[in-house]
């Protein structure tokens, strides 16, 4: 009998009162839809915006977070890098803006020069090859190439690597710092598939290294603060800016104006500066060879530390903008130290830039062309362009991740079906059998045997797990399936559970089968079983469950990262990854769950509809 019959219903107070109550409904159902549609969200973000709370993200619908975004994946989620490409002084990427105007002159500008002139490689890094807590693109494409380069054998890269990573998901690589003095240059595989991948990829995602920046960076920022260049000024009047964005450093010490910003300027290359980006003007290059010679003595001996093969010192010529490292780096780097700096002259994209602009006709670039090559605009038109395109791949990236080292490189999700399938096989088969013995057979005791079993339940599982670890570690048989199952096949509360079912199951259907002369075995499994569906789907979905969100256990017996288990490396996962990767994560280890409840709850439930409809 309903509380409000169907006359009360249709009375303004009754009316009132159904609407009062759907309202509370719908807004409790509000509670809990909210909190899940904030973990979708979040899943669809990375560090930079984590903490937002919105339920769409500010990317899907704003070019400029969608700017920051893509200014945070390509510069490895470094402001610093950020800061030193563009001469900024943001504190973060939420600092970071959109370059004003029209950037299409300038942006056609860049790729013509790109076209025009050749980039050394050390001249340009790759975007996106690192992250503090996610995997962008080019560091998952990375480890694919990687991967596939040898065939997936892991050993063997670490025998041509030198190394000992324990998964390809443990890869990584840091940018390139090319003109810092303290970097020697990637090397290996690695740097191959990084070449690769560099020669690839499309120039707004190529950083061009910027030798004003690295000096703001490390001379100017740290004695006299980046966010106003007043005192700057006060220190060097005679090369005082207006801003930063518009300081260039001069190639050759005689260009610059004022003698400290000069002392600042032979200090910056001789300690800072990598000696690729140190060219020699009227040096000759006898001098360079005598240096040698005093040096190493003979050829062979310099053969030997620079691992060339050169006939004699008169063979060897003056750094001409090559990649320097090794021995050789060293050799000039002291041949430096020896000469005045007077002679002294800075390469790199910045001077290029500007010798090729001076080489064009007038007309054939903007009146006030831009003092440093415009990756800027060139970001902001392939933002502009490209939009829907970013926004599907930033949005897709944490799930992309998981399910790269779930079901493609790691084996945990793989794992955890092999070890719920086993362990719902064996808790639908022994369980059932304890159950029908008892409840079949009157055997004498078996009421002691039952309350035994169900005293099991007043220990938690924490109690037997160093006995059972001490005992599994003595059979040797830590990091298998079987230390996961075995301990975990018998259950006193599902046995209980279906002893009482089979106790309701008639008599005379046993007494039937056996005359027709039915064995035990056979009356088990086409009588028993097959009446008892929906109290077994219920022992499956509880086996199920419980080997699906089993973690301490799994955590000690089988510790090895080839036998984790999908909780165990959720734990792994969430420390090394981003909130969103996290989320991402989640949502994606939910599913089997929900199938899994999804398909025995109709199970269940025909068991106890149809026997009601009768």
């Amino acid at each position: 009998m309903p509380i409000i019959s169907p006359v009360e219903a249709k009375t303004p107070k009754g009316r009132i009162l159904l609407g009062a109550i759907f309202v509370i409904l719908t807004l409790g159902g509000l509670t809990m839809v909210y909190p899940f549609l904030l973990m979708v969200s979040g899943a669809l973000r990375s560090e930079l915006d984590e903490t937002d709370l919105d339920l769409v993200p500010a990317y899907w619908t704003d070019t400029a977070a969608l700017y920051k975004k893509y200014a945070e994946t390509k510069y490895n989620q470094s402001i610093q890098r950020f800061n030193r490409a563009h001469r900024r002084q943001d504190f973060s990427f939420r600092d970071a803006s959109l370059p004003p105007g029209d950037p299409e002159a300038e942006a056609a500008l860049l790729t013509a020069f790109f076209e025009s002139v050749e980039i050394p490689g050390h001249w340009v890094a790759l975007g996106g090859v690192a992250g503090i807590r996610t995997v962008p693109e080019n560091l998952r494409a990375l480890r694919n190439r990687l991967a596939d380069r040898f065939d997936g054998d892991l050993d063997a890269f670490n025998r041509a690597t030198g190394g000992i990573v324990p998964s390809w998901q443990a890869i990584t690589l840091s940018p390139p710092d090319w003109v810092s003095s303290r970097f020697t240059g990637p090397t290996g595989p690695v740097a191959e598939v990084y070449r690769e991948l560099l020669a690839q990829a499309p120039l707004a995602e190529q950083d061009l290294v910027s030798i004003s920046g690295f000096f703001l960076e490390t001379m100017v920022y740290p004695a006299f603060g980046q966010t106003s260049p007043e005192a700057f000024n006060l220190a060097f009047p005679a090369g005082a800016i207006d801003r930063f964005r518009d300081f260039v450093l001069p190639p050759r010490l005689e260009e610059v104006a004022d003698p400290g910003l000069a002392e600042l300027w032979i200090e910056f290359t001789r300690e800072e500066l990598h000696p690729s980006f140190v060219l020699l003007d009227g040096v000759p290059e006898a001098a360079f060879q005598a240096f040698l010679r005093s040096l190493h003595g003979t050829i062979d001996i310099l053969n030997r530390v620079w691992n060339a093969d050169h006939p004699d010192f008169a063979a060897i010529s003056l750094p001409a903008g090559e990649w320097l490292q090794g021995s050789r780096l060293t050799d000039y780097q002291d041949f430096l130290l020896e000469l005045d700096p007077a002679a002294y002259r800075l390469v790199g994209p910045e001077y290029a830039w500007r010798d090729w602009l001076a080489g064009r006709e007038p007309a054939a670039h903007p009146a006030a062309p831009p003092l440093h090559p415009p990756m800027d605009a060139l970001e902001k038109i392939h933002v502009l362009e490209n939009a829907w395109s970013l926004r599907r791949t930033y949005s897709v990236r944490n799930f992309i991740n998981v399910f790269d080292e779930l079901f493609l490189r790691g084996r945990a999700f793989l794992n955890t079906i092999i070890f719920c399938t086993l362990s719902v096989i064996f808790a639908l088969l022994v369980n059932p059998m304890a159950a029908y013995a008892m409840s079949r057979f009157k055997l004498p005791g078996s009421y002691k045997f039952l309350l035994l079993m169900m005293a099991t339940m007043a220990f938690p599982p924490m109690v037997t797990l160093i006995p059972t670890f001490i005992i599994l570690q003595q059979l040797s048989m830590m990091n298998t399936f079987a230390a996961l199952v075995l301990p975990t096949i018998a259950n006193g509360y599902l046995i209980f559970l279906l002893k009482g079912f089979f106790d309701s199951l008639p008599t005379e259907l046993y007494e039937a089968a056996t005359i027709d002369g039915a064995s035990e075995l056979r009356i088990f499994f086409q009588i028993t079983m097959m009446l008892s569906t929906p109290i077994l789907a219920v022992v499956g979905l509880m086996a199920f469950n419980g080997a699906y969100t089993m973690f301490l256990y799994p955590l000690l017996v089988a510790p090895r990262e080839d036998m984790w288990l999908l909780s165990v490396w959720l734990y792994q996962f969430q420390l090394t990854s981003s909130m969103g990767g996290v989320f991402a994560s989640v949502l994606i280890s939910a599913v089997p769950t929900l199938l899994v409840f999804i398909f025995a709850q109709n199970i269940i439930m025909r068991g106890i509809v149809i026997p009601v409809e009768k």
